[in-house]
């Protein structure tokens, strides 16, 4: 519960804008903080530049891709002489360092953003931190975020990199007002690293991957075409049966250029029925349906849902003597449940159950008396692979509640949602992708450890790569039922063939 005291400290932030003016994301993180109901009055300061490499590739990108605005473009942002201005915090751009003399004028201390730069991209992510220093204390690790550092320009990764960074001192302010000082004694204790002095022969290194990395993907898109498809095996969906990571899957090619993807498995009146994405050739997504046969396998698939945006991601459920099914309409900015009027087919809208969000991969459980919605939820200028959000609701239909510490996860390795939560031996497991590097990379299987409306903790019992699927460099989605296993992945097709 927020206290009179946590709303008296919380009164005034100050965000720290370098000379000229500062950023667009820095122009986000006012516009998050004012929505927060925190007083904001920015100030002046030193210098907290983007790095000199950054700023050389801004030009050749925005030529390159035809942009004119992204995170890094200059805004009409002005304010007050830092000595000039007494808030309780400070938020300070990357880079910046507070010495003790402002540590001591400030009751809440400051915020301190680590710079974008090379040296924190490991394994396909970029890392963020956001350090919080007070004084006479030591450095805590406010929050962190990980970012998918896919494809051949650095700065659209760079950019959609700030613009979570961006609302991360909103959310920090957020449970800090949610739980008091019990937020910062939770925060562990880390020192920031040292300003970077990378000199010309690390940016050299780092330039010359990104183009290699983009000359193989030109490669690739140019003369290949890209296939999703499914992988098949035999199995109970438990992931923490023996041999659950390591068994192959055999694939499951559609027609043509057609793709399938996002399978759903669902039973009614004694027979099983495959729902899928279903892509033809360059249009966007549909939903079709396939039955199983009695002899093994799957019969042709059948249209059953079209909308004018793209659909995909079709979860499908019963309730109260009613088949529902919620697939991904993030296109229409909103969550949409829609009711079988003709099973397997007769698909009609029923009601909006979220409306104005682009929300992905709408996932639910019920569980502990209510209905929990899991989606992972696009920022202005961000992904929809890093930020998982919760929502709950007494009864399926609505209204959801946004958790309060929504994001509850932050890391494109394991945030977006990838199949139905498994309920094995009184456990939950979320499948989750992992995005880092490329879309779909892998597979993550997250076990709960908490759901409540308090807290949401997770951890990762096991991981499925790619290549359980022959030719596949993608693992998308996993469902299981009816002693079968289904993922999907996505392979490079040559042209000529």
């Amino acid at each position: 519960m927020r206290s009179a005291e946590s709303e008296k400290r919380l009164a005034r932030v100050g965000v720290v804008i370098p000379p000229g003016g500062g950023r667009r994301w820095q122009a986000r993180m006012l516009e998050s903080l004012g929505e927060s109901g925190v007083a904001v009055n920015d100030a002046m300061a030193a210098p907290g530049e983007v790095p000199l490499p950054w700023r050389a590739l801004l030009p050749l990108e925005r030529l390159a891709r035809g942009l004119r605005e992204d995170s890094f473009t200059r805004v009409g942002l002005t304010g007050a002489p830092l000595d000039e201005v007494c808030p309780d915090m400070l938020v300070l751009p990357p880079g910046r360092r507070a010495e003790q003399d402002l540590l001591a004028r400030l009751p809440l201390g400051v915020l301190e953003i680590e710079p974008v730069h090379p040296s924190r991209l490991r394994r396909g992510v970029l890392e963020g931190r956001l350090f919080w220093r007070r004084a006479g204390y030591p450095a805590r690790l406010a929050a962190t975020t990980f970012t998918s550092a896919g494809g051949p320009w650095p700065l659209s990764w760079a950019g959609t990199h700030l613009a979570k960074i961006a609302l991360m001192p909103a959310r920090v302010l957020a449970r800090h007002a949610l739980m008091g000082d019990a937020f910062w004694d939770g925060c562990p204790e880390a020192e920031p690293l040292p300003q970077y002095s990378a000199g010309p022969v690390h940016w050299l290194r780092f330039l010359a991957q990104v183009a290699a990395h983009g000359v193989r993907r030109a490669w690739l898109d140019i003369l290949h075409r890209r296939q999703w498809h499914l992988g098949l095996r035999p199995g109970n969906g438990h992931p923490l049966r023996p041999g659950f990571a390591a068994e192959p899957f055999t694939a499951m090619l559609p027609p043509g250029k057609t793709g399938w993807a996002d399978p759903f498995l669902f039973r009614r009146d004694g027979g099983t029925w495959l729902f899928v994405e279903e892509i033809p050739s360059g249009k966007k997504g549909v939903i079709s349906v396939m039955e199983a046969l009695p002899q093994g396998g799957f019969g042709p698939p059948r249209r059953v849902l079209e909308e004018p945006f793209h659909l995909s991601y079709p979860t499908v459920f019963e309730h109260q003597g009613e088949t529902y099914m919620v697939p991904e309409t993030s296109q229409a900015g909103q969550v949409r449940l829609y009711r079988a009027t003709d099973f397997p087919g007769g698909w009609v809208l029923d009601r909006v159950l979220l409306e104005g969000v682009s929300a992905t991969d709408a996932t639910f459980l019920e569980h502990c008396g209510g209905w929990w919605l899991f989606a992972n939820i696009r920022p202005e200028g961000g992904s929809s692979w890093d930020e998982l959000h919760l929502f709950r609701s007494d009864a399926l239909f609505g209204p959801y509640r946004p958790h309060p510490l929504n994001p509850v996860v932050s890391d494109a390795r394991r945030a977006r949602p990838a199949g139905p939560i498994i309920r094995r031996d009184g456990r939950l497991f979320r499948p989750a992708q992992d995005c880092s590097g490329w879309y779909g990379r892998a597979l993550a299987v997250m076990e709960i450890i908490r759901l409540d409306e308090e807290g949401y903790e997770e951890k990762e019992t096991i991981r499925l790569d790619p290549e359980l699927i022959p030719g596949s460099f993608c693992l998308h989605t996993l469902e299981s039922g009816e002693g079968l296993e289904i993922v999907d992945g996505q392979r490079f097709v040559p042209l000529w063939r």
